[in-house]
């Protein structure tokens, strides 16, 4: 099979680093925020973190994760 190469290649690859760092953001947040480890639920930092990923995601077309 050829490799993918060109604009939509190109394209695709800066689409998922997008997500990839909106998500490593959450994550990150969530391992260090007292409030998100102990309390169960998001604090406010942690939703807004993932409603970008989410948005990122479905910018990208929702192909990821």
């Amino acid at each position: 099979m050829p490799e993918n190469t060109g604009p939509v290649a190109a394209k695709h690859t800066a689409e998922e680093a997008i997500v990839q760092t909106a998500y490593s953001a959450f994550i990150r947040h969530t391992q260090t925020c007292a409030e998100c480890r102990t309390g169960g639920m998001d604090c406010v930092t942690a939703a807004e973190l993932r409603q970008e990923y989410r948005a990122a995601k479905t910018n990208a077309g929702g192909a990821t994760r």
